[in-house]
């Protein structure tokens, strides 16, 4: 900017007026030649425009150009999350924090506000004016949570980090298994570690047990007892997810029961097996299976426990690598001892390149039960589920594996469930092929006499029973045989004996029955 009435001896003075996208930002004055300036406003992202228009002292008005430019903010950047993704903590006080940079901050200022985010709701925050970390301080109630950060610049510009899950340890409440109602008199618990390895003895009043600083990662056993209540011993899988421990008042009509491990897989050693005893339990208007004792079958095989009588439970047993086996329904009857057999699978499809399935529902056990069988290991994806026939929506289980080479599942059925219908949906994926299944679930086993020998030698038997059957039947009464052998045929085949397709024996019952007619026709 220049004028040459600048500096001489009558003097003079500029107003320079600048605007903004058209509007006036600033005014400034100058008594001398050179170079003038503002720094604008804070400006959003995109294009604009600029201009200055200059006065004298004299009259005289010039304006400039109007000068296009555009604004680009750099976003903030968030990086350094603590604690990290999958993190298992001893304690609920957690402090939330992210490092967070802004390019801004070097050339015209910014302003970062960073919010922390859990199980979708704001639970802190913290405003920068400079590179730096933002945390807060937040108290878990206990198992798992999802978290994030979310930065909003003065620019507009917000981002937001990847969820992070954290695990904190639950409080236990101690709970009346028949109400569900806490219970708090005062009670005296003690927890030990899978291991044996004492965690801690407390005492309380007000009905819960708090777990922080027990370790984590790791299963335990707990031991609690309150007067008037049976003495139960339950074991915990994590301290992340369990939230209740239920006891039986001494008022209920129980049972003593030993249940003893029989093993003949070789997978469920006593020692390093416990065994969970769940029972369907209403909470919050779902009923669902809860662990309510439970502990290591030990050196002498048995666990024993008291149960309240004539009430079902689900017997399930896991090893120390994580294999678990669902045993089925149990009702508590009478005072004694209950054999756990856990056997490979009696029930499966013939090798080769085949799978089977079978569901039904078992009146005597008031169960459902589902089996499958692949005995070539080539089922990689199996999903499972079991609904209301024509209501998708009424689920009664549903489950998923992978790499199985069998499933098996009873599940018990209330009164009401006994009479209703149900559906099977079986989606897997099997030599890289999708396979499904939707079938109605008929009342009885479709395959309900397994043979206690190897399927070869039943069929060999089945066959030579057939041929031999044949035989004993002059050629006078041919016709009368080939009708009696059909008959034969279809219950072997029936029961599992033989597996003879049901087409083959509906067209030779045809024939044996026209052959029969046609030789009445004769006299």
């Amino acid at each position: 900017m220049s004028d040459d009435d600048l500096g001489t001896a009558q003097g003079e003075e500029l107003t320079l007026t600048w605007r903004v996208d058209g509007s006036v930002v600033d005014t400034t004055t100058r008594t001398s030649n050179g170079t003038a300036s503002i720094t604008a406003p804070s400006l959003s992202d995109g294009n604009h425009t600029w201009s200055v228009t200059v006065d004298d002292s004299y009259g005289e008005t010039v304006s400039s150009t109007e000068f296009d430019f555009e604004v680009q903010h750099v976003e903030p950047t968030i990086t350094a999350l603590s604690p990290s993704d999958n993190t298992s903590l001893s304690t609920r006080d957690i402090a939330l924090s992210a490092n967070l940079t802004d390019s801004d901050f070097a050339f015209e200022g910014d302003e970062l506000t960073a919010e922390f985010i859990v199980d979708g709701g704001v639970v802190g925050s913290e405003t920068l004016t400079s590179n730096g970390t933002a945390s807060t301080m937040y108290t878990m109630d206990g198992g798992s949570a999802s978290w994030s950060v979310r930065v909003s610049d003065t620019y507009g510009n917000t981002v937001t980090s990847d969820n992070r899950t954290i695990r904190s340890p639950s409080t236990l409440t101690i709970r009346n298994v028949s109400t569900g109602e806490p219970i708090t008199g005062s009670a005296q618990v003690t927890a030990k570690l899978y291991s044996g390895e004492l965690i801690f003895t407390k005492n309380t009043s007000d009905g819960t047990i708090d777990l922080t600083g027990v370790p984590v990662e790791r299963g335990y056993i707990i031991e609690v007892t309150v007067d008037g209540y049976v003495t139960r011993t339950v074991a915990i899988e994590s301290v992340f997810e369990q939230g209740d421990v239920y006891l039986l008042p001494e008022t209920a009509d129980t049972v003593y029961q030993e249940m003893t491990l029989n093993d003949q897989t070789g997978d469920f050693e006593a020692s390093s097996t416990v065994l969970y005893v769940e029972r369907p339990i209403e909470r919050n208007g779902s009923l669902d299976w809860r662990v309510v004792t439970g502990d290591y079958f030990g050196a002498d095989s048995v666990f024993k426990t008291t149960l309240e009588k004539d009430q079902r439970y689900r017997l399930v047993i896991e090893n120390d690598d994580g294999d678990r086996r669902e045993l089925g329904a149990y009702i508590a009857a009478v005072n004694g001892t209950a054999p756990l057999d856990v056997g490979t699978i009696q029930w499966q499809a013939p090798k080769g390149d085949t799978y089977q399935w079978d569901a039904f529902v078992d009146d005597e056990m008031s169960a459902l039960r589902v089996m499958y069988s692949d005995p070539e290991d080539e089922t990689t994806d199996f999903d499972i589920v079991v609904h209301e026939r024509g209501n998708a929506s009424n689920v009664l289980f549903e489950s998923t594996a992978t790499n199985l080479s069998s499933f098996q599942r009873t599940e018990p059925l209330s009164q009401s469930e006994l009479e209703q219908d149900w559906a099977v949906n079986i989606t897997l994926e099997r030599n890289s092929q999708m396979i499904t299944i939707d079938e109605p679930i008929s009342s009885a086993a479709s395959i309900r006499t397994p043979v206690p020998i190897d399927t070869r030698w039943a069929t060999l038997g089945g066959l030579v029973l057939l041929v031999a059957l044949a035989a004993a039947f002059p050629s006078t009464l041919s016709r009368v045989g080939a009708v009696a052998v059909v008959s034969v045929a279809t219950g072997i085949t029936w029961l599992g004996w033989v597996d003879i397709p049901m087409s083959v024996i509906g067209l030779s019952g045809a024939v044996a029955l026209l052959g029969l007619a046609a030789s009445f026709n004769s006299y």
